[in-house]
């Protein structure tokens, strides 16, 4: 089926919106049902439908190919906004101008096709010589024109095959102020700013950066973007304002509110205090996440009777929590904030255990087994958060020839290639937004590691769970042992809330560190459990197993679980996984999942395979 050709509306200008790229030179017309028999058409309906053998015979009539219609538009610009591919080798074969300028915008065919994202026409248009640094009739080159449409991969590849991110316009603007200025949302600025843009260029008219101009739209997505990658607040325009001024100016709260707390929190940290506390940011934090969970069983141990007290002073510690959190805990410690309060809480459970458990636990029977799985539980914590989970790493240069590899292959898309890291996606990876890097053969983000969970770490991280779970449980026998010395438990008549009265009275401060510890046991415990599961009887990682359920949820023929690429039998699984040969009993095949792409999975691992 013929698709419908683009057409040009006569008289049409492009405007834009703030809201969106605004209307095109170039608008898709839909077209009554076209006959077969196409010997009448002239060559350029033949041209916007793609009738090759039609073109072929009018140009061998004599047609010439250079020769514009009476709109100013050549054959050329008709094939290139249909992304009619052969037809454009034909015309040039014959002659045609690859930067002809045509239509009301004055453009080339190589806008043309720009503007309506045909990635493949820009690849071949390049190829045979076109000048994406040519502007049309508004000002703007091939790169400015792929930012006003959002066409994220035809701006990837126009950058990786030299055009500069910083190219102006005829106005002096970047492809990151027209993003900031003209587009309302994350992209293309997000994705324009991995590229490496100057962020503190000013425009040759009102010598304003992108966040002026961003601020002066009212775009509070990509003043947050700006801002996160380092925007100078302080940076004035032709008038002497800086973006503060303009968006008092404009009365937009929002992007008020946005620009003053980023002006006090840059002023804090620029004080001699703050910049000390930061170069030892994580130390600090740890030691104040220290203090705070103690406090809290202090306040619980009080010799006292009064829970109005109690309740008042924990009142107090939350606030000061609260203060301490909005106030010294950045960027940097807040990723890190759920691993240091899991550090914390395994310091006050061990130094529980010396003081209140050993006395009642003193054989070497109950003291070793906790020692030695507490040292494993340290060792495996250790290196689950220092081992590289198997982050895919590129250079600058790799990425961008990777970039035009995919875009000339046709495969520039979510499925092979990550926007955020600029990488080719091996099988298995997946992006994490939590550590914003691409991570093989992905599991999860694991908070309480601070740390993402993929092929470099997961059987660390396994062997974590399995120690956590091991302490947790000893922990817990501890604690019955030690209520049931100090605390008068054992009889029977008692009942169930004067046991439980006896335990808060007893020690507040057991009960609360027994709290810590069962949380922690029964989410060891059951991840442990799940994790044992998708090795040894799946072979798929926690983030394909949740994908494929999904699917499942919208497939008519649901995908099973146990038979993808990757399950290999029980024994098989765990082998290669823990890297085990049990004595040359079973052969494991280790993979490198950081550099397997897709089609690369070896023909023994292909058995009962469905794509996952």
């Amino acid at each position: 089926m013929m698709s419908s050709p683009c057409k040009l509306p006569h008289g049409h200008s492009h405007q834009h919106s703030h809201h969106h790229h605004g209307g095109t030179e170039e608008e898709k017309a839909a077209v009554p049902h076209v006959a077969e028999d196409y010997s009448n058409w002239d060559i350029v309906k033949a041209t916007q439908h793609g009738m090759l053998e039609r073109c072929r015979e009018l140009v061998d009539a004599g047609y010439d190919v250079r020769q514009p219609d009476k709109e100013n538009v050549t054959l050329l610009h008709w094939a290139a906004i249909n992304n009619r591919l052969e037809l454009v080798k034909y015309f040039i074969s014959k002659g045609a101008i690859v930067d002809q300028l045509g239509g009301t915008l004055n453009s080339t065919p190589l806008h043309w096709a720009i503007r309506q994202g045909h990635l493949q026409m820009v690849i071949l248009l390049i190829k045979c010589g076109a000048d994406p640094t040519l502007i049309d009739g508004e000002g703007y080159s091939s790169v400015h024109l792929a930012v006003l449409f959002q066409h994220l991969p035809i701006i990837a590849y126009l950058v990786s095959k030299g055009q500069s991110i910083d190219s102006p316009d005829m106005n002096g603007m970047t492809p990151l102020m027209l993003s900031a200025h003209r587009i309302i949302g994350m992209e293309p600025t997000n994705f324009l700013l991995k590229l490496n843009p100057s962020i503190h260029a000013a425009d040759k008219v009102h010598r304003n950066t992108a966040l002026h101009w961003a601020v002066t739209s009212g775009n509070a997505n990509a003043v947050d973007l700006l801002l996160e990658a380092g925007s100078n607040l302080d940076a004035v325009n032709a008038k002497g304002e800086t973006p503060l001024e303009i968006a008092r100016q404009t009365r937009n709260r929002l992007t008020v509110h946005i620009l003053a707390s980023e002006a006090q929190m840059r002023s804090r940290r620029s004080s001699r205090i703050m910049k000390a506390l930061q170069r030892y940011e994580i130390t600090f934090v740890t030691l104040m996440v220290l203090l705070i969970i103690w406090a809290v069983g202090y306040v619980l141990d009080m010799n006292t009777d009064s829970w109005l007290l109690k309740g008042t002073l924990l009142a107090l510690v939350t606030a000061g929590s609260q203060l301490f959190a909005r106030r010294f805990i950045g960027c940097k410690s807040q990723r890190s904030l759920p691993a240091i309060i899991f550090s914390c809480c395994i310091f006050w459970m061990f130094l529980t255990w010396f003081i209140y458990f050993l006395p009642g636990l003193a054989r070497v029977a109950f003291q070793l087994p906790f020692i030695i799985s507490m040292l494993l539980l340290f060792y495996f914590f250790y290196k689950t958060w220092c081992t590289d989970p198997g982050y895919i790493k590129s250079s600058e240069e790799e990425s961008r020839q990777t970039i035009i590899t995919l875009a000339e292959a046709g495969c520039l898309d979510a499925r092979l290639f990550c926007t955020s890291c600029l990488v080719k996606k091996p099988l298995r990876s997946m992006h994490c937004h939590a550590c914003n890097s691409c991570v093989a053969r992905f599991d999860q983000h694991c908070v309480w590691t601070g740390q993402c969970i993929g092929a470099g770490n997961q059987h660390f991280f396994v062997l974590f769970l399995a120690s956590l779970a091991v302490v947790g449980n000893w922990m817990i026998y501890a604690t019955s042992v030690y209520w049931s010395d100090h605390c008068g438990m054992g009889s029977r008549k008692d009942g169930i809330w004067a046991t439980l009265s006896q335990i808060v009275n007893c020690s507040p401060w057991v009960l609360y560190i027994f709290c810590l510890v069962s949380a922690f046991t029964v989410w060891a415990t059951l991840m442990l459990l799940v994790q044992l599961f998708q090795i040894s009887f799946l072979g798929l990682t926690t983030q394909e197993r949740i994908s494929l359920q999904v699917q499942n949820r919208h497939l008519k023929h649901q995908v099973s679980l146990r038979r993808t690429p990757f399950n290999r039998g029980c024994l098989q699984n765990l082998a290669d996984f823990f890297h085990c040969q049990c004595f040359g009993l079973i052969k494991s095949q280790p993979i490198d999942w950081t550099k397997q792409y897709h089609g690369a999975i070896p023909p023994s691992r292909m058995r009962h395979a469905q794509a996952v």
